[in-house]
């Protein structure tokens, strides 16, 4: 169980990391950006964790374009919640096919469907009946006299 558990919280650790350290990118007046983890503006200032150095630089608050790089954080943001939504409307439709095929009975049969009851419609006995009289006459005569009958 432990070797399995390892395995299994590495791989969910792999996945949560780039969730939590999601990459911005730091719009400058001159149309170029740097590729930072999170920003904070402090006066005069803008101080950045960069992604290429890992480390904390700070740059003057007049060449950064903060209002390019918070359009674009929210437009993410928006993407993000979109597709949230996307997502949780597919998962909404699988419960309901899961809910509807565990409804349908695995026995064998007719059933009738009445609202949100299923019933089972019991099958009709048939019975043969045999004429002695009807099954000599087929056999006694050449020739049958109303045909499949």
């Amino acid at each position: 169980m432990r070797r399995l558990l390892s395995p299994i919280l590495a791989a969910l650790l792999v996945m949560a990391w780039p969730a939590a350290a999601a990459n911005v990118r730091l719009y400058l007046s001159d149309g170029s950006y740097h590729v930072v983890r999170e920003y904070k503006v402090e006066q005069d200032r803008v101080r950045y964790y960069s992604v290429e150095r890992s480390e904390w630089e700070e740059i003057p608050l007049s060449l950064v374009d903060l209002k390019r790089t918070e359009g674009e954080i929210a437009s993410r943001e928006e993407s993000r919640r979109a597709e949230a939504v996307m997502i949780d409307a597919e998962e909404k439709a699988e419960r309901e096919l899961r809910r509807e095929v565990d409804r349908v009975p695995e026995e064998n049969g007719v059933y009738l469907l009445d609202g949100e009851d299923i019933k089972p419609i019991p099958q009709a006995e048939s019975k043969v009946v045999t004429d002695k009289k009807r099954s000599v006459l087929k056999v006694l005569s050449p020739i049958p006299i109303v045909a499949g009958k």
